[in-house]
């Protein structure tokens, strides 16, 4: 029994090769079933198709290419010909800037440029001339992190870029990343342009904040040529009340009585710039009017704020010449 049991367990012969195709065509049928079943995820990734474009997804993206002339002075054509892919979206205002360090008085320090990365934002364009064109922009600086530094203690720098038309269009000529440092919470506030003469024009900001209820606001001239922006006259108080600090001063300045009496000096005032027009050798005369109540040293009653300034143009600045700023500090 042993014997037949151990013969009939071997084949030789054509029985023998029978049994062993059968084995060899089983074998390679279990191995592509585990080839199909191991890529049934991923199929994508054999078919020629997928192959070829595999490589593709892997280069680098294409490098901005930035336009070198702008057909147009409009704001986002120009800002794209000084910084190389920049958009009007808050994700993407990004651009590269030399800037100065800003001190603990929150003053730039000297000697301290450097290159910067920075949200730039255009604010005017004006054109000064057929030729001659600038762009005036809001640049705060960003922290290791890549966020915008504005505390209330930050301000913004104001940037200037200066264009020429030639016969293709406007092109960058020259560049100021950082022409002053102003303002507060990374915004250089309110900006207008404004004629002086009939061919000479200049910036003006109002930037202002509140303190513990007491705010107030400063105001700046700046005179805008072909290749440079320079100050005329810088911080002129041009506002200031107190009603957030001390509730009894709304009553006061309306001479009426409050419950509890105010712990000090209350007021509301503020002013209303004007420019003259003169000629482009002698520039008009720069007026702020102001208006408003505070209460009088003497007898502590609201009295009538009617006052104007008078600035006269002299030699690449505005000089004060009559009246006093009735602005209270605070």
């Amino acid at each position: 029994m042993h014997r037949r049991s151990s013969s009939s367990a071997f084949l030789s012969g054509p029985a023998f090769s029978r049994a062993l195709l059968a084995a060899s065509v089983a074998v390679l049928v279990g191995l592509a079933g585990c080839s199909q079943e191991g890529d049934s995820n991923s199929s994508s990734a054999t078919t020629g198709t997928d192959t070829a474009a595999a490589p593709e997804a892997t280069q680098a993206a294409p490098a901005v290419v930035a336009p070198t002339v702008s057909a147009t002075l409009k704001r986002g054509e120009l800002m794209a010909l000084v910084f190389p892919g920049w958009e009007d979206k808050d994700d993407s205002r990004g651009g590269t800037v030399q800037l100065p360090d800003i001190g603990n008085d929150g003053k730039p320090v000297k000697g301290s440029e450097g290159e910067q990365q920075a949200d730039i934002t255009p604010r005017e364009v004006v054109r000064l001339d057929d030729t001659h064109a600038v762009m005036l922009t809001e640049t705060v600086p960003l922290d290791d992190s890549g966020q915008p530094i504005n505390s209330h203690v930050s301000g913004a720098w104001l940037g200037a870029y200066f264009f020429e038309q030639g016969n293709d269009g406007w092109t960058l000529s020259k560049r100021s990343d950082g022409v002053d440092y102003l303002g507060f919470m990374g915004n250089i506030g309110q900006t207008k342009v404004e004629r002086i003469a009939p061919q000479r024009f200049v910036l003006t900001t109002t930037s202002g904040s509140c303190w513990q209820g007491n705010c107030g606001s400063w105001f700046s001239v700046y005179e805008l040529g072909a290749s440079a922006v320079h100050e005329l006259v810088t911080s002129i108080p041009l506002s200031a009340e107190n009603g957030g600090s001390d509730e009894a001063c709304e009553s006061v300045l309306s001479n009426e009585r409050p419950e509890t009496p105010a712990r000090g000096n209350c007021f509301d005032v503020d002013g209303t710039p004007e420019f003259a027009l003169g000629t482009d050798d002698e520039p008009g005369e720069m007026r702020i009017v102001y208006s408003g109540k505070q209460t009088g040293r003497a007898n502590g009653r609201a009295e009538t704020v009617d006052r104007t300034i008078i600035y006269t143009y002299r030699k690449g600045s505005y000089v004060p010449g009559e009246g006093r700023n009735p602005v209270p500090g605070f």
